[in-house]
């Protein structure tokens, strides 16, 4: 199926105090669990004074300094056949991205650098990518809380907050030659994690499927804008009451300016078991999956057959 022109995705305005138990929380949430039970992922906007367009436009030109890098000074980083950790680049589409785990930690991002500017780091991108990841992770936690109040599991906040930690992914990917044809950038795929907050520049090509099989084509409405999508761990821990996505990157649509993007991936700590709480059990709603160890999990699905098999977590762990 195409993608449709006229869908869009739902886009919910954060420009209010995030504080719980208030009036325009209970509303956000609202709007939240809707948008991620019909199409799993919306549109976030945010005022200048929560994430500066300066700070945006800082990342991104951190990233073109990053990825312009000599190939060997990038492979300093360490490469990983798992699309997880270090770097990847794909020769066609040219595509090339870096991974790093607990991005949160200062320490652990000046590390990074430190590899790739060996004489003194680069604390212009560190502080860059380290601020940025600051408060999409903040924001992430919020929606989190939110997810889980308006399906009555707030007894579990504490628990899912805790278990969790960050992978940052940055991309690259070419432009198309010549402008006027259309090329797959990234497979159709659904993510591993409980959540990702995608951030990218002015260059398109992200599109979403619909619980309904419909394919969405981003278009942001902001430029303060993000996009929120659910992974499969939070899928199968709700019991699949929130929709997963299926999406993929097209590249060209007329444009010759490179795509960069930002994302932010929550996942599970390796030793968490993922269960659906048994307050979303019931007649209307069996439980869909067998629990299971992320790290088994993930594991399989970064494996050879696994990468090529879209329905390994309903053949592996469905019921």
């Amino acid at each position: 199926m195409g993608s449709d022109e006229s869908l869009k995705l739902p886009f919910i305005d954060f420009s209010s105090e995030l504080k719980p138990s208030t009036p325009s929380w209970d509303s956000l949430k609202l709007q939240v669990r809707e948008a991620l039970e019909n199409y799993g992922c919306f549109e976030a906007s945010f005022p200048n004074d929560k994430v500066p367009g300066e700070l945006r436009l800082d990342v991104f030109s951190s990233l073109e300094e990053l990825f312009d890098l000599p190939l060997h000074t990038k492979q300093q980083s360490g490469a990983s056949q798992s699309f997880q950790h270090g770097y990847v680049a794909t020769p066609i589409p040219f595509f090339q991205s870096f991974g790093m785990d607990d991005p949160n930690l200062l320490d652990v991002v000046e590390t990074f650098t430190d590899k790739l500017w060996p004489h003194g780091g680069n604390p212009s991108f560190s502080n860059n990518i380290h601020t940025m990841v600051g408060m999409v992770s903040e924001f992430n936690r919020s929606v989190r809380r939110m997810i889980l109040e308006s399906f009555g599991l707030e007894k579990y906040v504490d628990e899912h907050l805790g278990f969790t930690k960050y992978h940052l992914r940055v991309m690259k990917y070419e432009a198309v030659q010549p402008h006027d044809e259309t090329e797959l950038g990234l497979r159709v795929h659904t993510d591993k994690s409980f959540m990702t907050i995608l951030c990218q520049n002015e260059v398109g090509g992200l599109e979403l499927q619909t619980k309904k099989g419909e394919w969405v084509k981003f278009r942001p409405t902001s430029p303060s804008s993000f996009v929120v999508l659910i992974g499969d761990a939070l899928h199968v821990w709700l019991n699949s009451r929130v929709h997963c996505p299926k999406h993929k990157v097209t590249l060209c649509q007329l444009h010759d300016k490179m795509r960069y993007s930002f994302g932010l991936f929550t996942i599970p700590k390796p030793e968490y078991v993922i269960k659906a709480p048994e307050e979303l059990i019931d007649e209307k709603h069996p439980l869909r999956f067998k629990p299971f160890a992320y790290q088994e999990y993930f594991a399989l699905a970064y494996s050879k057959p696994g990468s090529k098999d879209g329905s390994i977590l309903h053949a592996h762990y469905g019921i």
